[in-house]
């Protein structure tokens, strides 16, 4: 087999450069890709032809020629544009197939006939068949090849493949062959400009071999710079080592580095015609663009045609993926364009901004519109595209934007109420509230002499929203002054939230509903943020928890796709989280909910997240100055208002903590406080029933039961009646009425198990614990939150013994659990005095929440000591 192709290639004559047979030679600071080097062996071994396809500079050459230094069975064509006839196309195939099978010594004198091309081609693809193994052809530079004489001859080639042939093709663009086919049959790989770009580890060891070293934030900035683009990379590496200011040549890198410009000039722009060129630098001013924004930037009708064809040649245009056609220049190249667009031609970049800002916004592209408006430096125009778009824009959540806007106005805003009143709410929804207030009062100076009744409407809600979100009620309206689809939903909103102040949760149920319709179906997601939010709220005071959290974690996660982590309306999600947090027994989840609110505006807001904080300080171990921090919060809000359903829940709180502590004089200021505050309600009858309990007063206790109980009487927190329950059954048990007791924690647990509210059962009397260890597996459908209790309570307590009790406490509790001897033998066994285990003693009923050594002695064998 071997002897029939030697002979072949013996009778054959050819004349071609050896540089072209060569592959070049690898630089000193190569950054060998391996990845990609075993894909290529992978592709070759499965497909007849690979294609290595993208622009100039993405590192295609270097690649192949690293490959093709480890291969045996592999041979390179650098091909250029004496290649252009079919004859020297072929000869340079043969001259590299020779060097793979070298003719034998006696050659005759014979050369490709010139108008036999089949004949060679097809003799050339039956000696290549009869060699021993696998032959692999890099034809590399393919875009150079200008003439379809030579391009038929490789097509030819290609249709009829020896099986033994692989085709690696390297081109900038896609080249003139039956590439659809070959994709159909399977029998094409491709490798494109994605898979070649460097990521910032290859690019931080090409900078490294060139003796440079970033940080990493200037190799982030590096690799954005140049969209992973090697050369690119090379030419900043060359720069870089020169410069002893590396920040600042990646500020100018771009528009002022020669060597840039000398490669793109020389690479990518020199091989366009002039009116291309000047179509690419009008194009640069936008960061992407459709054949309609093209036409509309340039003027020209077949811009999309010139686009599509750039891109199929690989000039550094790419078509981006999505539901309709846009395309980006890279960005080297853009911001290239763009620097000489603005060094030679200012005026007519400030014309391009113009045309592109007018275009987003009759397209509903607000953003895109204000950013090109910000760039003409043109107050009046930024000014009138507000009026346009600012409602809009701020509903949607994007503040930052309109204050950029607002800036790009200028002088214009102090005297035009519309754009105050957008400076305000921009500021009130980054959490600004002072300055809010100072735009709102400065609207008010500017208003027009004339009656305008949407600017009245549209100054009304931003007051409301500013109202509420220093914590104050709503500011009313009439109905139907909305002026706009966009504006009915923050109109019902309002309204809903009126309806809320006022008690009228039904009523406030629709408008709120309605609100968040129509924000979903306009895509509003900022102002659906808000309505989600003041569901939350609604769920809140009706005593839905579950609902109320559902809410919260839905607005915080809308919240969390956009910018807007500064908004006021957040900071009510995590106050009330932060209570859901401690309902369901997870202080350090509440701890984290507090930590969201610290440097709220709102005193409300501030004290919601100090009683939060204090309660989990106090539940996670640090009893003393959990409720010393809870006390100050108290002392510090004075005679500030706050909402009812935050008081009495500040109240019980606050009121049960200090009993734990055995506190009765701090206990007792709290049920003033909140008596003081809210009148009667069912949560200050709780707090009379509790001080009578732990006094021993169970006739007291009864009486307070009962009044909590009775009609008319308010109830502000959802979960007060399955703390009267559960105190209820700690009663019953004192009494002997297990009974009666039993019926209770059945009720408590039936209230608390939709919300998940571990927390009251881990503060009840030991007895009641102990009756919710018995009864395990006897609760009915309550069982599965009766066992989650139970897991939750033993696993908080354990912690809860760990970390809080010292090592000498917990050595007393041993002794008390273990038997029932007197102090005086604990001491003994001990070796200290009694006056020290009274200590250790008064300690440990403290850090456990109980008042008696049997209470202790029973927490001791729950938490494991006895």
């Amino acid at each position: 087999m071997r002897d029939r192709a030697g002979e072949w290639m013996t009778g054959r004559r050819w004349s071609v450069s050896q540089i072209k047979l060569v592959p070049p030679r690898l630089p000193g600071n190569l950054v060998h890709r391996a990845g990609l080097c075993t894909w290529l062996s992978h592709a070759v071994a499965s497909s007849d032809v690979t294609l290595v396809c993208a622009p100039a500079g993405f590192g295609k050459t270097l690649l192949l020629a690293e490959w093709i230094a480890t291969r045996s069975d592999a041979v390179w064509v650098s091909l250029d544009h004496d290649d252009d006839s079919a004859e020297h196309f072929l000869a340079a195939l043969l001259s590299a197939i020779g060097e793979h099978a070298p003719p034998a010594p006696a050659q005759t004198d014979s050369s490709v006939p010139p108008g036999d091309i089949v004949t060679a081609v097809t003799e050339l693809a039956d000696a290549i068949e009869a060699l021993p193994g696998r032959l692999v052809l890099v034809l590399d530079n393919l875009q150079e090849v200008p003439g379809r004489a030579a391009l038929r001859v490789l097509a030819t080639i290609i249709r009829h493949q020896p099986r033994n042939l692989r085709l690696v093709l390297s081109a900038r663009s896609d080249p003139p062959l039956p590439l659809a086919r070959l994709r159909v049959q399977g029998r094409l790989t491709e490798l494109r400009a994605d898979g070649l770009r460097f990521g910032q580890v290859e690019a931080r060891e090409l900078l490294a071999r060139s003796g440079v070293t970033l940080t990493d934030g200037q190799l982030k900035r590096l690799v954005a710079q140049t969209d992973g683009w090697a050369a690119g990379i090379r030419l900043a590496a060359r720069s870089l080592r020169l410069t002893g200011d590396p920040e600042r040549l990646l500020s100018e890198y771009v528009s002022h580095d020669h060597t840039v410009a000398d490669f793109l000039t020389g690479e990518v722009l020199s091989h366009l015609a002039a009116d291309n060129r000047a179509l690419l630098a009008m194009l640069s001013v936008c960061e992407q663009v459709s054949p309609r924004l093209a036409a509309s930037l340039t003027g020209r009708d077949d811009v999309g045609d010139v686009l599509a064809g750039l891109e199929r040649d690989g000039v550094l245009v790419t078509a981006v993926d999505g539901e309709q056609l846009w395309y980006q220049l890279h960005p080297m190249l853009r911001a290239y364009l763009r620097a000489e667009l603005t060094r030679h031609q200012p005026e007519l970049v400030t014309t391009l901004h113009h045309r592109a800002a007018a275009w987003f916004a009759d397209h509903d592209s607000p953003r895109e519109a204000l950013r090109h408006a910000e760039q003409t430096g043109d107050e009046r125009a930024a000014a009138n595209l507000l009026h346009g778009l600012g409602v809009d824009m701020l509903l949607d959540g994007w503040p930052g934007l309109v204050l950029r806007g607002l800036t790009a106005a200028g002088t214009t805003v102090a005297r035009d109420p519309w754009l105050l009143l957008f400076s305000g709410l921009a500021h009130l929804e980054l959490g600004d509230l002072t300055t809010a207030e100072s735009d709102i009062a400065r609207s008010a100076q500017a208003w027009p002499s004339h009656e305008d009744e949407r600017l009245a409407a549209f100054r009304r809600l931003v007051v409301s929203a500013h109202a509420l979100a220093c914590g104050r009620r709503p500011v009313p309206g009439d109905d139907g002054t909305c002026f706009s689809t966009t504006m009915e939903a923050w109109e019902r909103l309002d309204h809903g939230l009126a309806l809320l102040a006022d008690r009228d949760y039904p009523g406030a149920g629709r408008e709120l509903e309605a609100a968040d319709r129509l924000s979903d179906e306009q895509d509003l997601h900022y102002l659906a943020v808000h309505t989600k939010t003041a569901q939350a709220l609604l769920a809140a005071v009706t005593g839905e928890h579950a609902v109320m959290a559902e809410y919260c974690e839905l607005a915080l996660a809308l919240a969390g796709q956009g910018t807007w982590e500064q908004s006021p309306w957040l900071a009510v999600c995590h106050a009330m989280l932060g209570f859901v947090r401690l309902l369901q027994a997870d202080p350090f989840g509440a701890l984290e909910c507090a930590a969201k609110l610290e440097g709220a505006d709102s005193p409300v807001l501030r004290f919601a997240a100090a009683v939060v904080e204090g309660v989990a300080r106090f539940d996670g171990g640090e009893r003393v100055a959990g409720l010393r921090l809870l006390h100050e919060n108290r002392a510090d809000l004075a005679e500030a208002p706050v909402p009812r359903q935050l008081a009495a829940m500040a109240m019980v709180l606050e009121h049960q903590c200090a009993l734990n502590l055995a506190q009765f004089p701090l206990a007792r200021e709290v049920a003033e406080w909140g008596a003081h505050r809210l009148g009667p309600t069912a949560e200050g009858h709780l707090t009379v029933a509790r001080t009578r309990f732990a006094r021993g007063d169970l006739d007291g206790t009864e009486r307070a039961l009962v009044a909590a109980r009775e009609p008319g009487v308010p109830q502000l927190v959802p979960g007060t009646k399955a703390e009267l329950d559960l105190l209820e059954a700690a009663a019953a048990l004192r009494l002997d009425c297990r009974t009666k007791a039993r019926s209770a924690l059945d009720r408590a647990l039936a209230l608390a198990a939709p919300g998940r509210t571990i927390r009251p059962f881990a503060h009840v009397e030991p007895d009641v614990r102990r009756l919710l260890l018995d009864q395990t597996g006897g609760f009915g459908d309550a069982e599965s939150f009766a066992a989650e209790v139970r897991h939750t309570f033993a696993a908080a307590g354990a912690d809860l013994a760990a970390t809080v009790l010292t090592g000498r406490e917990r050595a007393v509790l041993v002794r008390l659990a273990a038997s029932p001897q007197p102090l005086d033998e604990v001491a003994s066994t001990l070796r200290v005095s009694v006056n020290t285990v009274k200590t250790h003693v008064r300690a440990i009923y403290a850090k456990l929440g109980v008042n008696n050594r049997r209470a202790a002695i029973v927490a001791a064998r729950e938490l494991g000591f006895g």
